[in-house]
């Protein structure tokens, strides 16, 4: 996962909390990058901006899934675990890539293989964030059998 600002309160410690989980399952990492002011160039420069930081981040051949209200929301959790299989199951690492304020660059949602949404409902990008990370978790306990709420 790379996103974009530092987990803070509220947030920072359930997001920390089901990226532990997650890691305790798979192999996880969660890199963040600075936040670009809006300042000089406004809103489409900090987002071209904070999209060269990502790809900085990213690691070679990854499955590229970005975080945008436009993309496909997963039908179910159920169906979230199933798509979530085959990609661990692939040879290449998985990485969601979470905007700031100003959501991800254009281009850079272009170079993704996908685009995921969390549904209809535009989320603030740090809880977007931690929901994320609890779906995936949620998502790991389906495939490997473990209890947990549905």
């Amino acid at each position: 996962m790379v996103a974009v600002g530092r987990l803070r309160a509220p947030h920072d410690a359930p997001g920390r909390e089901y990226e532990k989980r997650i890691g305790d399952l798979v192999g996880f990492r969660a890199d963040e990058v600075a936040q670009e002011p809006d300042a000089a160039g406004g809103a489409r420069r900090a987002v071209a901006v904070e999209a060269d930081r990502i790809r900085a981040k990213l690691v070679d051949g990854a499955w590229r899934v970005a975080l945008d209200p436009r993309g496909r929301p997963p039908a179910s959790s159920d169906a979230l675990a199933a798509w979530l299989g085959e990609r661990l199951e692939a040879a290449r690492p998985v990485a969601f890539l979470i905007g700031g304020p100003h959501g991800l660059d254009p281009e850079l949602v272009g170079e993704c293989e996908e685009r995921l949404s969390l549904g209809p409902l535009i989320l603030p990008h740090l809880l977007a964030r931690v929901v994320l990370a609890e779906q995936l978790y949620r998502a790991l306990c389906v495939r490997a059998g473990h209890p947990y709420p549905r």
